[in-house]
């Protein structure tokens, strides 16, 4: 069983046998390698192609507006990402690939996944798909598509949903997609983890995969399928084979934690945090009277919105850089609190209360920031789109880098506590915005981001020579380059942190500091 980051992180320190190097490791270990050499599970980096789109970006209009850069980039990537040359060519490839490449796997019973970028992407690759199909009298190749809620094309009132494309209830789509009728399923953010269909054989990738996540969508591959020999096969129009293989390697052995943790940073976040004299102990307690009750009047509710306000008024005493560092302070104090309480019997009631108190405080602030820039909506054209493969392996050359660290006030990732945090954010924007972001998928987006600012250059000499004061400065400058960059993981989502700077902070800032140290930490070494 593959365990999420956030699960390694909690089960290591708690069950986590001590080795003789002093590192903790699972007292049993399965490994994916031993499990690949004695055949239980296929290794899904071998026959696995990479392909490059080439295409030129053309002005559609006299006039040269000044735009912000990173708007511009999203904009194109956007645009590009859903141009109908652009995705007629890479069904071409997909589908006669497939034919004469798959099909005849398995007896014939093979099938194949689709990974688009979006829902939209997903909408217009399946009618590709089916155009295609007809346009060469493909009859033996039919497709179904699964995303959720309900989409518009860019140029198009249409609103396409699942079940209307399909022709078939969603919860019979594993079970139709089984049958001998359909061999490809086209995807956005749906079964890319817990899907089991053994006969997938092939699996053609339009988005960027990072981490954990790249490993759990590329393993939808890995099912034996008895008695067939069974390959696989994997085209991606997205990833290098060096960050896919990269993302497997932390899983392919086993896993060893080289460090400890301690409760110590805890209370001096708190006193950096007192010292803002933002939050009144008395407000504390009346709010957590209110949380503890056994059903809350509207009348609490209003109670508490009183004290937040309170707080939030204080706040906004400060200049709006001091406001921006006393948000990453009350951030990263929930995040290594939420951490303690899971790894130790770290146990202080007071604490607990400010807490609270905190998790409430910062769903309730709002710092103003810019908007976005010119719109370049039927304002440029693209041409000369060209596929290109790059690479073709055979055989995969995973080294496993099993050494991790546990995360420390300084740096760690997400705990399953912070990451249902992260989801009550992603419920508020859903409550404000009118839409339906699924809140699994944004989260796992959010830590593939973080994934990408990880690898910075101009972050990492920024944290090297900056407090992380002067670092978030360097942070948010370049975070839209991420998002771009990103764009394909979940293109409704990340457009809307892209065109909405207020959602965009209250939602990646809460990795700041965690960047900030880890980069910090890497530079020093």
């Amino acid at each position: 069983m593959l365990l999420e980051r956030g699960d390694r992180f909690l089960y290591l320190p708690l069950f986590g046998t001590i080795n003789t190097n002093g590192q903790r490791e699972a007292f049993h270990v399965y490994s994916m390698k031993q499990a690949i050499e004695e055949g239980f599970i296929l290794d899904v980096l071998q026959n696995y192609t990479t392909y490059k789109t080439f295409y030129q970006i053309n002005k559609e209009i006299e006039e040269d507006p000044k735009m912000q850069t990173a708007s511009a980039k999203r904009q194109i990537a956007r645009f590009v990402e859903l141009h109908e040359t652009n995705i007629a060519q890479r069904i071409e490839v997909i589908v006669e690939h497939f034919r004469t490449t798959v099909m005849t796997e398995l007896g014939g019973q093979a099938k194949a996944m689709v990974i688009t970028a979006s829902r939209q992407a997903a909408v217009k690759y399946c009618q590709a798909f089916a155009d295609y199909c007809e346009k060469k009298g493909y009859k033996n190749i039919r497709a179904l598509v699964a995303f959720s809620g309900k989409v518009k094309l860019p140029d198009n009132d249409t609103e396409y949903t699942e079940p209307g494309i399909n022709g078939i209830p969603e919860d019979q789509l594993t079970k139709e997609f089984d049958k001998d009728d359909y061999q490809v399923l086209l995807i956005a953010n749906k079964y890319q983890t817990g899907f089991d269909q053994p006969k997938l054989c092939a699996m053609y990738i339009m988005k960027k995969l990072k981490g954990v996540n790249a490993v759990q969508t590329l393993s939808r591959l890995n099912r034996i399928c008895p008695p067939f020999e069974k390959k696989t096969f994997i085209l991606d129009f997205v990833n290098s084979y060096e960050d896919i293989v990269g993302a497997f390697a932390p899983y392919y052995t086993t896993t060893l934690l080289s460090n400890s943790v301690t409760p110590t940073a805890i209370y001096d976040l708190e006193a950096q945090i007192d010292a803002y004299a933002i939050i009144d102990p008395d407000d504390v307690d009346k709010v957590n009277e209110i949380l503890y009750k056994e059903k809350v009047q509207s009348s609490d509710k209003k109670k508490i919105n009183f004290c937040l306000d309170k707080s939030q008024k204080l706040i906004e005493h400060y200049s709006i850089e001091k406001q921006r560092e006393i948000v990453v302070d009350l951030r990263h104090f929930v995040r290594f609190y939420e951490f303690m309480i899971q790894v130790s019997s770290f146990e202080d009631t007071e604490l607990h209360k400010k807490y609270n108190y905190i998790i409430l405080l910062l769903s309730h602030i709002n710092i103003k920031h810019p908007g976005p820039g010119f719109n370049l909506d039927g304002k440029i054209r693209a041409t000369q789109f060209m596929q290109k493969k790059q690479d073709e392996h055979t055989k995969s050359d995973i080294v496993a880098k099993p050494v991790v660290k546990l995360p420390s006030a300084e740096t760690f990732g997400l705990t399953p506590a912070k990451e249902e945090r992260l989801s009550e954010i992603i419920a508020a924007i859903n409550a404000r915005t009118g839409k339906s972001y699924d809140s699994d998928v944004a989260v796992k987006a959010m830590l593939q981001i973080r994934d990408i600012l990880m690898k910075s250059d101009k972050l990492k000499a920024s944290a090297k020579n900056n407090t992380v004061k002067d670092f978030e400065f360097s942070y948010f400058d370049d975070i839209d380059d991420a998002l771009i960059e990103g764009l394909e993981q979940n293109q409704d989502f990340f457009s809307l942190l892209l065109n909405d700077e207020e959602i965009k902070r209250e939602v990646l800032g809460i990795f700041t500091e965690e960047i900030y140290n880890s980069l910090k930490k890497t530079v020093e070494e």
